[in-house]
């Protein structure tokens, strides 16, 4: 079982060095010509874009909301710790209770030292940090509050009591194709406001998919997310393998276009129960991922099959979303044609899910192996940060609006 967050990330001087040699196969544009008619077009080194830098001005100019900062600050001696919901490589996440207003949340804890021993991790949640506090959709989980301590970050989260739709789809191994439809439909919403604020997601997957009490889908985890400048490119080796797109593995540079390929995985896995190009081992799976002709089973319908082909085209000069208007092309798939998109957007719409809450507090909808675990208070790491790491997360701390706070309280 995964945990509730996942940082699978790949610097590009770490992949295996026989994966690197399937490139023998494939022409210099990185795409063999029995899979993608089209060629992508090639952008020159110098004006590729590899990282935007993560200091105050790093949020693209279409962010022009001004920061929503309250003056209150918060502590951890303010919040109860009540259960464990899930564990990763640099700190977990826990199901917490604000003493004051009785609200829960959930609370991520990450471990500065472990951050720094990769230092990309550091910058993934610092802009994990930002990125949250600029989104407000109802689509993707709310931050309302964030702190820290001399070893810790914490991020105080929306609590999604339905739980992770991996659970759900574990469940029942795979959905039919309406439940499908609804929680893909309401991603993408989710993407769609990501993408119109500069923002590539880069590591959809079920485990990344929440469920609030109602059953409606909430996006979680930035940590892989980076805001782009309009127009630009990025080429950082990062995500979880099965879900990777040929353009990542390349090293060649990239858009949002990465986050509908993986909406196909994720489409994909959704309809059969597995991922089209997972094999026995990572470097199995890259190299299917590259060279592997997508295979679906007969019992997808014709709709849902078209969608898949032209979201899983490894050229994403071809794939569908690519292009000004490729969002719109892509809601108006006839897949999505039982979809009223404005009912859909005020959340009208009624989930096909929905979870079983008899105590929010119990988190019934979460992994027993995490909930059942005795909460042990950690000791503080004895590792010592130097002045300039301790900077590095100097303006970290947040507290949202009012008006944020109470829509907590409201739900």
């Amino acid at each position: 079982m995964s945990a509730l967050f996942e940082f699978d990330d790949l610097p590009s001087n770490q992949i295996p060095t026989s994966t690197k040699t399937i490139l023998d196969d494939i022409n210099e544009s990185g795409y063999s010509s029995e899979v993608d008619a089209a060629e992508p077009t090639q952008i020159p080194l110098d004006e590729r874009l590899y990282e935007v830098p993560l200091e105050e001005s790093f949020i693209s100019s279409s962010l022009s909301t001004p920061a929503t900062k309250n003056s209150r600050k918060v502590s951890l001696d303010d919040f109860e710790i009540l259960k464990l919901l899930g564990r990763g490589a640099y700190g977990k996440v826990m199901l917490c209770r604000h003493k004051e207003s009785g609200i829960l949340y959930a609370m991520k804890v990450l471990k500065k030292a472990s951050l720094f021993v990769h230092s990309k991790n550091a910058e993934h949640t610092k802009a994990e940090r930002q990125i949250l506090e600029e989104v407000q959709n109802p689509f993707i989980v709310q931050l309302f509050y964030a702190f820290q301590t001399n070893d810790r970050l914490y991020l105080i989260l929306e609590y999604a009591t339905g739980g992770e739709l991996f659970t759900h789809m574990a469940s029942e191994h795979m959905f039919t194709e309406d439940v499908a439809r609804f929680y893909l439909a309401e991603l993408l919403l989710a993407l769609e406001h990501l993408h119109a604020l500069g923002i590539v997601y880069r590591d959809l997957k079920p485990e990344n998919c929440l469920l609030d009490g109602s059953g409606h889908a909430l996006l979680t985890d930035f940590g892989l997310s980076k805001v782009s400048i309009e127009g630009s490119r990025a080429n950082t080796v990062c995500g979880t393998a099965e879900y990777m797109a040929p353009e990542i593995l390349l090293e060649m540079s990239y858009d949002k276009g990465v986050d509908y390929w993986t909406f196909g995985i994720l489409m994909y896995e959704m309809l059969t129960g597995y991922t089209p190009f997972r094999c026995g081992n990572k470097k199995k799976t890259l190299d299917a991922i590259l060279k592997k002709k997508l295979q679906i089973p007969y019992y997808v319908s014709s709709d849902a099959k078209d969608l898949l082909i032209r979201l899983l085209r490894k050229n994403p000069n071809v794939r569908l979303g690519h292009g000004e208007d490729g969002m719109e092309k892509l809601k108006n798939h006839r897949f999505f044609r039982k979809i009223d998109w404005n009912e859909l957007k005020s959340r009208s719409s009624s989930p096909p899910i929905q979870p079983i809450v008899t105590d929010p507090s119990l988190a019934e909808n979460f992994d027993k192996e995490f909930t059942s675990e005795i909460i042990k208070e950690s000791p503080i790491d004895s590792a010592n940060l130097d002045a300039k790491m301790q900077e590095y997360f100097l303006n970290f701390s947040y507290v949202a609006q009012p008006d944020h706070l109470l829509s907590a309280f409201e739900k």
